[in-house]
């Protein structure tokens, strides 16, 4: 009570009319304090010590897998770099699947022609009709019917693997469960654009790993994930026809349950998807998938917005208590900043070694104070302007 006293008295020299109204800014700071550490300490904490593999019998063998991608548009690089690093990968039985959907003679062709030479290689081509553009959840179904294998695994053509145990990791995630779903990052280049766009896929991809690992998927990530034959048809297939998104999280809600989840962080499991431009590129990427989260179930868009919310009053209280008080009680709301600070900071270098993801350090701290406001502007921006291409 006599730290009370001096800080009341303390408030009232500097010219405070309601001292208390500071006191309960300091109050509101820590509760915030102690609902990010319930985040960042245990639902994100618990990911680096995180091990799928536990209680997992070695002579058991991991099985075939068909590796399905949708071929679109200007599609040359992912043929001379990214097919090959598919084809290359270290497993004893696989095939990859090709969906042809790009519409190009030449493309078409050149997929023929390696389908002829390479044994597990199978390409197989939707015809374009006038005026209509074919949605991705055709081109999937198709690929699914052409596989070979009870069990598939799914990544795109803007993407690739950083090592050639990949595929091996993931087939390994089906002896656990009939889902499987992994990371992908940006890949790394050079800049602060490239550095923030990683925060960014790190961060989103944090809370739908950590929510996977608790049972309660929410999500995955189109890049790289799989699940069997039989739950897609079983299912009948993708749901929420009328958009072209969704298919690797509003599908997958659809089909998980709390025990058939297998979550697979490995650095060497790890895809990496290609930049293709800037900032202005990233934030349209984000505003046209994030349209499907308002279809999410309550409780993983109440965990999202919670998370982001008390941050962002955290941030508020702490700033403004640390603006009213007098210079020598200046600590007392900067320091439990600082720390939570620092757990963040460890926890997040912490995830991102087990996901291959490095070099991103200071940035991160900039996008911690960022990501609150930023997306909320990216929700008010799909309010305002929705963008009609997620439409069919």
């Amino acid at each position: 009570m006599e730290y009370l006293d001096l800080l009341y008295n303390d408030l009232t020299a500097k010219g405070i009319v309601h001292p208390y109204w500071v006191v309960g800014l300091i109050g509101a700071a820590l509760v915030f304090f102690f609902i990010q550490l319930h985040y960042y300490l245990g639902r994100y904490g618990r990911l680096p010590r995180f091990r799928n593999n536990r209680g997992i019998r070695q002579d058991i063998p991991s099985p075939p897998v068909s590796v399905v991608v949708v071929v679109r548009g200007n599609s040359f690089y992912f043929i001379e770099h990214t097919l090959p690093l598919l084809l290359g990968q270290q497993y004893d039985e696989f095939e990859v699947v090709l969906v042809d959907c790009s519409y190009d003679d030449e493309i078409g062709e050149i997929l023929r022609e390696k389908s002829l030479v390479v044994p597990n290689l199978h390409v197989t081509c939707i015809r374009q009709q006038s005026h209509h553009e074919h949605s991705i959840k055709l081109a999937l179904t198709v690929g699914i019917k052409a596989a070979r294998y009870e069990h598939l695994i799914f990544t795109t053509q803007d993407s690739y693997p950083v090592s050639e145990k990949w595929l091996s990791l993931m087939a390994k995630g089906f002896i656990c469960g009939d889902v499987v779903i992994g990371y992908c990052g940006i890949e790394p280049k050079k800049g602060m654009a490239n550095r923030w766009m990683r925060c960014s896929r790190l961060m989103t991809s944090v809370r739908y790993l950590s929510a996977a690992t608790r049972g309660k998927t929410f999500r995955g990530t189109e890049h790289n994930i799989g699940y069997t034959k039989s739950l897609y048809f079983d299912s009948r297939g993708f749901n929420h026809l009328n958009m072209n998104i969704g298919v690797d999280d509003l599908f997958i809600q659809k089909i998980v349950r709390a025990d058939n989840v297998s979550v697979v962080m490995n650095p060497n499991a790890t895809v990496r998807q290609i930049q293709y431009g800037g900032l202005g590129w990233w934030y349209g990427v984000n505003k046209y998938f994030g349209h499907a989260f308002r279809y999410y179930p309550a409780k993983a868009r109440r965990a999202v917005r919670n998370e982001l919310s008390s941050r962002f009053l955290f941030f508020a209280t702490t700033a403004a208590a640390a603006a009213l008080l007098p210079v020598r009680w200046i600590a007392v709301p900067l320091l439990p900043a600082l720390l939570r600070l620092l757990i963040v900071e460890l926890k997040m270098r912490r995830i991102g070694r087990r996901l291959g993801e490095k070099k991103f350090g200071g940035t991160y701290i900039l996008y911690d104070f960022w990501a609150p406001l930023g997306g909320f502007l990216m929700t008010l921006s799909r309010r305002i302007r929705p963008n009609k291409a997620i439409w069919r």
